[in-house]
This record gives C-alpha cells, structure tokens and sequence, in this order.
C-alpha cells in the first residue's frame, strides 16, 4: 500500500492511519532525532526497530538533518500527528520503496539542490528494508 501526504494541501493526518511500516520509520526517525539532540548514539535503540537496516537508516538519517534547510523538525515519539518534515521524510521512503527516483527528486525539489537531493535519495534506497510498504 502506498501513503503520500500531499504538501501543497497539508493537513497532518493521525499516525494511527499511517500503514505499519510508516509507523515504525516514524517511530525509528523520531527517536533519532531525539537521541542525536542529547549526544547520544541513536544506533542501539534504532536496532531494535530497524534491524538489518538500521546502519542505512541512520546513514539516511544523518544526510537528512544536514541538507534540510531549516531544522529536520520532528514531533516527540508519543505525537499522535506528524509534522511537515516527517510527512515529507515519509513520502521520500514511500517513493523509495516504489523505485520512484522521478517521484523523490519533484518531491524535494523547492526544498534542496539535485546534489543533496540524489544523495538522499540513494540514502533512502538503502534504507527502505526489501518488503516495507508505504
């Protein structure tokens, strides 16, 4: 199943109607944030998420917060709605998932240049566990 939030007609939807997988890279992108604002290695608890992919995600993660334009703003774990950043994060994961290269690159493009754009994309590639649906 595929979940795209709209950014020209944002209205943050309830993370309860995001599919599961969208839960758990919200939850894994969350608790990065929060753990890297207090130094500490967001590694271990992402593991417990993530698995396998958890070294991609964090990779993906890092590239993130660096090329945003303004501060990657996230809702604490326990939020019942997302904030722009994590709907925007989201949709980059789901065109990942689809292989939607195209998709990712108009996705982000008022937001970054092409050479942060396609570093995030790759990033996000190798994120998107085989099997993840959005």
């Amino acid at each position: 199943m595929r979940f795209m939030l709209s950014a020209a007609t944002f209205m943050p939807p309830p993370v309860t109607a995001l599919p599961e997988d969208a839960r758990i890279q919200l939850k894994a992108a969350r608790m990065w944030v929060m753990l890297a604002r207090h130094q500490r290695n967001p590694k271990p608890v992402i593991a417990a998420l993530l698995g396998d992919s958890t070294a991609a995600f964090c990779t993906l993660m890092e590239g993130v917060v660096t090329a945003w334009p303004d501060a990657f703003t996230t809702f604490p774990p326990c939020a019942s709605q997302l904030s722009p950043d994590e709907a925007t994060f989201l949709d980059l994961l789901a065109h990942a998932g689809d292989g939607d290269e195209a998709g990712a690159h108009l996705l982000m493009l008022d937001l970054l240049p092409a050479t942060d754009r396609q570093r995030l994309w790759q990033a996000a590639t190798r994120a998107v566990p085989a099997g993840f649906a959005f």
